[in-house]
């Protein structure tokens, strides 16, 4: 496994940054396929009853596997909480909880970086793509007893990723639109910006430089 290196990730940035962001370069991993991440659950992981998950991501697969490559699952004996996978054809995107499997769909195919936020009001999910509605899903997730956070694949072996992941956030409440499009290329904890009108809701975030992912309460 190998972090991508920021000079690449500048040129993905520089396409669809503002002028107030141009500085913002997120956290990214790159996922070979055989190495993923996995953290402890918490019950603060738990996002039932409405939240908010947002990501990039980059799938590299040219072949499409025997499997959805999943982003990032949080997952025990009984399934999956929440489970956002690419599907294995790269068009759309993959959300499981419990028995519920839905689509949103989406062309991934032109191997570029892609912000997607999945907003759950607890009674449907807005999926949105570079800050544009790709699908609104009468699905919500459940309430499930889990084993731990897995970044990169589904249970900490299966349906492993190939790509980029970067700059995971979980937040507790439903964000608005208009939040998660002026905040998507800022950095949630750089003092010298406004603070996210949110930030008091967020449950957690990825740090990939040292291939960690830090709660709210952990948080420098």
């Amino acid at each position: 496994m190998k972090l991508l290196i920021h000079s690449v990730v500048l040129v993905w940035i520089a396409l669809i940054a503002s002028p107030l962001s141009a500085q913002y370069t997120p956290d990214v991993m790159e996922f070979d396929g055989a190495t993923t991440l996995g953290f402890p659950a918490d019950e603060s992981l738990d996002l039932s009853g409405g939240a908010t998950i947002e990501f990039w991501v980059q799938p590299d697969w040219e072949t499409a596997p025997s499997f959805d490559p999943v982003v990032l699952s949080y997952a025990g004996p009984e399934g999956a909480s929440y489970l956002v996978a690419l599907l294995r054809d790269r068009n759309g995107i993959g959300i499981m909880s419990g028995d519920t499997f839905m689509v949103a769909p989406f062309d991934f195919t032109d191997g570029k970086m892609h912000f997607v936020a999945i907003i759950d009001y607890g009674d449907r999910m807005e999926v949105m793509v570079d800050n544009t509605l790709v699908a609104v899903l009468e699905m919500t997730i459940k309430s499930l007893p889990a084993d731990g956070l897995f970044i990169g694949s589904a249970d900490g072996n299966n349906d492993p990723f190939l790509g980029a992941v970067a700059a995971i956030r979980l937040w507790g409440v439903p964000l608005s639109q208009d939040n998660v499009l002026n905040y998507a290329m800022r950095d949630l904890l750089d003092e010298e910006q406004a603070e996210h009108p949110d930030l008091r809701f967020l449950i957690g975030h990825s740090a990939f430089a040292s291939e960690d992912f830090l709660l709210a309460d952990t948080t420098p």
